[in-house]
């Protein structure tokens, strides 16, 4: 690739005659034997030199990389193909070596950094969908998730079919703590989670063997041979399920939030907060930290006149639906997301209705109290009192006791325009 930029290329964007390898070397400084080495592909320029030539050829880094192996790099790939040193990214992401290293050769993320993949991926210029693939791509994670498998299985037999009370794995189990290693996350948080997989599956095996004791012991033989179908339907569910565990595991470590953040992707999920859906106001969701923490992966945010308001993304909607019932084990005292219908038994906490949207004047976007409101003003109702919400410096939703409506009071402000459709920092 380098030989035919050097030759073609860079005709093609000058007009001149195409550059030698010796010439080359010169504009980078080096000698035409490194040049030919890295051509031959006997050498891989470091991310200084690779930069360096891509300045002389007028390219992207990326361009002088294998690109038939794309699908296939790893994040190291990812970094030199952005010609970036690990300490670059070590001094910009603002992290530790230890921790970049163990991010970039086993695909562990480090916690307490709930914008971290985002953050990476800006830093090379990729998109996330990119970042994870390179993440899976690390030989470590495929060890990992293989060694979690025997792990997780061992603990299937040992605690699955056990009579008695659920309890989950014992917090001292060795199978327990090295899984919690492999994951880099702490033995409690790891055994909150597995204990909610596990509880799944031992109520597969409730349905499985209630259907083994009709097959085995009904006097009707209808009766027996479709207990022996769904005998060999559950087999094959219970054995898929715990086949999912880890690679499920892998992704939840990944991309888990921290509480705070997590209650707010909740609080955005209840009041149906989406794309081409409404907004919510940042300020009755969390603080401006916990704000400024959110992945815009999941979450966008974005000023309208002087009021900071979120909604959930495409991924960010995905995200709570395919984790929820995980963080409902690890973060058991947080609001849990409303259930929506056709999911679950329980019936579903209530939609916002229209009496809960609000309008900003001149703008078609629609505005939504969130859910965990409506208790507060359901409370000040009942004593016949009105609940006015500043949701910014000039903006007040003001509901009234006598119906559960929202008006909305906008204070002139010659500021008005400044933030207009600026996305929120």
């Amino acid at each position: 690739m380098l030989m035919l930029l050097r030759t073609a290329r860079h005709v093609d964007r000058t007009g001149q005659k195409p550059l030698t390898a010796g010439e080359l070397a010169q504009l980078v400084g080096t000698t035409k034997a490194q040049i030919l080495a890295y051509e031959n592909g006997h050498q891989v320029p470091d991310p200084p030199r690779l930069r360096d030539l891509a300045e002389v050829l007028g390219v992207h880094p990326r361009s002088l990389m294998n690109r038939e192996r794309e699908p296939l790099w790893t994040v190291a790939d990812l970094r030199r193909a952005s010609a970036l040193r690990a300490q670059d990214l070590v001094d910009s992401l603002g992290i530790s070596p230890k921790s970049y290293r163990r991010f970039e050769r086993e695909g562990i993320v480090p916690g307490r950094r709930p914008r971290f993949l985002d953050d990476v991926s800006l830093e090379l210029g990729v998109r996330l969908a990119v970042l994870e693939r390179a993440i899976d791509n690390v030989p470590q994670v495929s060890v990992r998730r293989a060694q979690a498998k025997v792990l997780i299985e061992r603990m299937v037999e040992r605690y699955v079919d056990q009579p008695g009370m659920w309890k989950g794995p014992a917090a001292e189990d060795h199978d327990l703590l090295e899984l919690a290693n492999l994951y880099g996350r702490p033995p409690q948080r790891t055994r909150r989670v597995l204990t909610h997989e596990l509880g799944e599956l031992r109520q597969i095996m409730v349905r499985l063997k209630r259907e083994q004791v009709i097959a085995e012991y009904d006097r009707d033989p209808n009766r027996q041979q479709q207990a022996y179908s769904a005998v060999e339907r559950w087999s094959y569910i219970q054995a898929r399920e715990v086949a999912s565990i880890p690679r499920r595991l892998e992704d939840f470590h990944r991309a888990a939030q921290p509480s705070d953040t997590w209650q707010v992707l909740v609080d955005l999920h209840d009041a149906s907060c989406r794309p081409e859906g409404p907004w919510a106001p940042s300020i009755l969701l969390g603080r401006e930290g916990t704000m400024q923490l959110l992945p815009s992966s999941l979450v966008r945010q974005q000023f309208f006149t002087d009021m900071p308001a979120a909604q959930l993304t495409t991924a960010g909607l995905k995200h709570v639906q395919r984790f929820r019932e995980l963080y409902a084990a690890l973060y058991p005292g947080i609001r849990r997301p409303r259930n929506t219908p056709g999911r679950g038994n329980a019936a579903p906490r209530p939609m916002p209705t229209a009496d809960f949207f609000f309008a900003i004047r001149g703008r078609p976007e629609r505005f939504v109290l969130p859910p965990f409101y409506f208790d507060k003003l359901s409370r000040k109702a009942a004593r016949r009192e009105e609940l006015e919400l500043r949701v910014s410096p000039t903006l007040t939703v003001k509901l009234g006791p006598a119906r559960p409506s929202a008006t909305f009071e906008q204070e002139p402000s010659p500021s008005d325009d400044d933030h207009e459709g600026h996305p929120a920092q």
